[in-house]
């Protein structure tokens, strides 16, 4: 009898401590689609709050002043379906490194996990209902919570990366749509995936290339993008039909001269480890780091480098590009002259490169006029027009693909599956300008860069 009833009270011990249990939950991977995940995690500890009976929390992020813009986040509080404290830490690091972290397979020598932000960055913050936000915090105490994360969003399934023999489970979040951009100045008004090729694989090509004019024989159109952690890279090599496997030729922006507009002075050819030979770096530089390097395919090569965020790149194409020294990855001069950028980015960071100064244009001949013209060009997460989404529902248009939300194998079960299944639910909420609904698309493809088919 004694026994018994020591059994019941040590059940009942293990079921309380088991359900006000806390937890961590990390989740990585995409940066082109950080703002609807961040605000989706941010509705679902508002939902929390209301079913917890009014329960708080608090976060805090990277960026200077807007939470959808970090690229770096943490919150605690209250979560729905889940009893206790709820730690949700995020760092968009890319998809393909997103991937590459759920994977324990991947040694850190070869893929070093993400760092994350630590609760003692929140100790002295109070918790409201609404939510206390702490912003622009830099990389402030970040660290690595384990060899492995919880979660990962990617533009790109596994397949498309270098760990697709690893095992990891998959849903499908939604659609993520991609915007081809070219900087402030520039005449370029379409690319086509030939153009976009001959600039990725042979470097830099005349604009007449791109405008059929012989007065800009003697002008020149240069490739800016991702390194290959990036699936919004991965995206564009394989939509493009240039394989995203292969080395390509990126350049980065190595000095400016700040104004109304800034002046692009000097690019340089990506260094195959990211690193600058040019002396100094200069204003603004985002060259000498070597978070632009290639990552992932074992082509650490000049010019297979890149931006590790889609934002440096929205900076760049804010900029003119007239008398623009451009060098190779040895720093040697290649050109002088007028240069016109072209890249492709996610829609949030496409509305960010219009509101910098620069221009979201055509591909293929189809442009999302609705989103190059927002007439509300501060809100990331204003939905994407009806005409624009009559382009990709119905496949004339075809820059994007379908963004994945990915867990750890062994999350199966408990309250970190909870955080899984109601942040992928709350998604169709907050896709806003990251895309659309799985629903809304007439038309498919079977893999990244696929045919598009109803």
């Amino acid at each position: 009898m004694k026994l018994t009833k020591y059994l019941a009270g040590f059940a009942a011990f293990a079921f309380a401590s088991t359900s006000h249990a806390n937890v961590t939950v990390s989740i990585t991977g995409a940066t082109a689609f950080r703002a609807a995940t961040l605000s989706a995690i941010k509705a679902q500890y508002l939902l929390g709050n209301t079913n917890e009976g009014g329960a708080s929390f608090k976060f805090a992020h990277s960026d200077a002043t807007t939470l959808t813009n970090a690229n770096t986040a943490i919150f605690i509080g209250s979560f729905p379906g889940v009893s206790g404290t709820t730690t949700i830490v995020c760092n968009f690091t890319g998809s393909v490194e997103g991937v590459a972290a759920l994977m324990p397979e991947v040694p850190s020598n070869v893929q070093a996990p993400p760092t994350y932000y630590q609760p003692s960055l929140l100790a002295s913050t109070t918790a409201t209902p609404t939510g206390a936000e702490l912003a622009n915090q830099g990389a402030t105490g970040v660290a690595a919570l384990g060899t492995t994360s919880d979660i990962a969003f990617s533009d790109v399934g596994k397949d498309s990366t270098p760990y697709g023999k690893y095992s990891a489970f998959e849903d499908r979040a939604g659609v993520i749509v991609f915007c081809m951009v070219t900087n402030n100045g520039s005449t370029i008004t379409n690319v086509t995936s030939q153009q976009f090729r001959a600039v990725l694989g042979k470097g830099p090509q005349p604009l007449s290339l791109f405008t059929g004019l012989s007065a800009d024989d003697a002008s020149f159109v240069v490739g800016m993008g991702r390194n290959d952690g990036s699936g919004t890279r991965t995206t564009y090599l394989a939509e493009s039909g240039f394989g995203f496997v292969n080395p390509v030729q990126q350049y980065v922006l190595n000095t400016y001269t700040a104004g109304t507009p800034n002046v692009m002075n000097k690019l340089q050819l990506v260094p195959a480890l990211g690193v600058s030979t040019l002396t100094p770096a200069g204003n603004g530089a985002n060259c000498s780091t070597a978070a632009n390097k290639s990552l992932v395919w074992g082509q650490t090569v000049d010019g297979n480098g890149g931006y590790n965020s889609g934002s440096s790149i929205s900076t760049a194409m804010g900029m003119t590009g007239a008398s623009v020294s451009v060098y190779g990855a040895s720093g040697s001069l290649s050109f002088t002259g007028n240069v016109s950028l072209v890249s492709w980015l996610g829609t949030g960071d496409s509305m960010t490169t219009r509101n910098n100064g620069g221009k979201i244009i055509g591909y293929n001949g189809v442009t999302l006029t609705e989103i190059a013209a927002n007439p509300n060009p501060t809100d990331r997460l204003t939905q994407l027009g009806t005409n624009d989404k009559l382009k990709i529902s119905r496949g004339q248009y075809t820059a994007w693909g379908y963004e994945r939300i990915m867990r750890n194998r062994n999350i199966s079960s408990g309250d970190k599956l909870t955080v899984y299944t109601n942040v992928l639910g709350e998604i169709p909420n907050q896709i806003g300008t990251a895309g659309m609904l799985i629903t809304d698309m007439v038309v498919g493809r079977d893999v990244d860069g696929g045919v598009v088919s109803p």
